[in-house]
């Protein structure tokens, strides 16, 4: 006879609850993608109120670019705005006034639109001209005309083309940069300046010269965009007062916001059956979103007092970033560190510094209470001081400097900073 056992286990598991899921999610969202989530949430709920900003914040993005600049190397949405984007618009709006004949005007709009992402004209102009059905002097014309507008190198055909059109807007330009330009661009990106020198019997120091003029031109100089440029709005802003102190500022006023519906709450207690059920279940549901949002509200305040705190320095401008751990903040807070990890995606904040991702402050310890930034910082500070060190001597230079970091780490940061090898430096 076969003895049937039943048998009970005991097994616990883990789960979030939807209101805690919420402010997960919240803490995942940008300002943006949090005023979009309320607007949503308030047409599927009419238990909520929808109190629109108090102020615009594509004006405040605005001040933020005009108000900061940060120095060359760092993280700014001001450098972004003011890379070499051109529109469209822009261009046209320069051919527009540089007072061109009909068929030329025409021949050239044509080919501002023909221009690659980069500003280049890359068709033959022949078949330009065969294409638009107009003489080639007409194409030819039309081609000058683009390549006057600015920025200087925009309708160039070749890289050279580029480089001279730009060098063409300095009077003082050396006669020899244009010669090295048309003969010998790919020995400079090889750094063959000695062989320069002997093939054009010009004295070291001239080439080198000359050199340094060519590569203060750019191979790209815009970007060419159709659409508006977008600006970042930061989550909060730090300031330095004069005795030292810093102040943290929450923008909220420039994002809506959501409250309970007070005419709905009274309806409500009119209402009977189902209906009234259905009443109580949005207003509970109005109750924690709103919560919710305090909840993310108060997270974010939390992480900006302890990123101020521990990177107070970098915000006085004295130091670079120090090591700080998202696991060591989310203790603190008393939240998972992949929480932390949500809340830091996509958000800046800005400073007298420049305008940075949350991320950044983050640092991770490379060696004796030196962050990844600090690191790069000093390697900067060595490939300027030591000209053509190699990786390993910058490593062993780091060394004497109580930084333990070995040749392919350096190799890597320098990468990173665009900084040429010692043989291209």
């Amino acid at each position: 006879m076969t003895e049937n056992r039943l048998e009970v286990q005991q097994s616990q598991s883990q789960k979030l609850s939807q209101s805690l899921q919420t402010v997960i999610h919240l803490l995942s969202l940008d300002l943006d993608g949090l005023s979009d989530f309320m607007q949503n949430a308030i047409q599927e709920n009419p238990a909520l109120e929808y109190v629109p900003p108090q102020k615009s914040a594509q004006d405040y993005a605005m001040q933020v670019k005009t108000r900061y600049r940060s120095p060359r190397g760092e993280f700014s949405a001001a450098d972004m705005a003011d890379e070499a984007d051109t529109t469209m618009e822009d261009l046209e709006q320069q051919l527009r006034l540089s007072g061109l004949d009909g068929p030329t005007g025409r021949a050239a709009n044509i080919m501002l639109h023909l221009l690659s992402p980069r500003g280049y004209f890359t068709q033959d102009l022949d078949s330009f001209a065969a294409e638009a059905g107009i003489p080639v002097e007409t194409a030819y014309k039309a081609l000058e005309a683009v390549q006057a507008l600015e920025p200087a190198g925009i309708g160039a055909r070749t890289v050279e083309e580029c480089l001279e059109l730009q060098l063409r807007e300095r009077p003082d330009a050396d006669p020899l940069c244009y010669d090295l330009i048309r003969m010998y661009l790919l020995d400079i990106g090889k750094g063959s300046i000695r062989q320069i020198a002997r093939e054009t019997g010009a004295t070291l120091a001239h080439v080198q010269q000359c050199v340094e003029t060519i590569r203060s031109l750019s191979p790209a100089p815009c970007s060419l965009h159709t659409e508006t440029a977008q600006y970042i709005m930061p989550e909060f802003s730090v300031e330095a007062e004069a005795d030292g102190q810093l102040t943290i500022q929450f923008h909220n006023d420039y994002y809506p916001t959501i409250r309970q519906d007070v005419n709905f709450r009274r309806l409500s207690d009119s209402l009977e059956g189902h209906e009234q059920a259905y009443a109580r279940r949005m207003l509970s549901a109005a109750s924690q979103l709103i919560r919710a949002v305090e909840m993310r509200q108060s997270t974010m305040e939390k992480l900006a007092r302890i990123i101020v705190r521990e990177q107070r320095a970098f915000f006085l401008g004295q130091n670079s970033l120090l090591p700080l751990r998202i696991d060591s903040a989310a203790r603190e807070i008393g939240v998972h560190e992949t929480t932390v990890y949500r809340a830091i995606q996509n958000k800046y904040l800005y400073c007298a510094r420049g305008t940075f991702p949350l991320s950044h402050f983050f640092q991770r310890e490379v060696s004796a209470g030196a962050s990844t930034a600090r690191v790069k910082d000093m390697i900067q500070e060595i490939c300027r001081e030591g000209g053509k060190l190699s990786d390993r001597e910058i490593s062993e230079e780091l060394g004497k400097r109580g930084v333990t970091v070995s040749r392919r780490t350096v190799a890597k940061y320098r990468s990173q900073m665009d900084i040429d090898s010692s043989f291209r430096r």
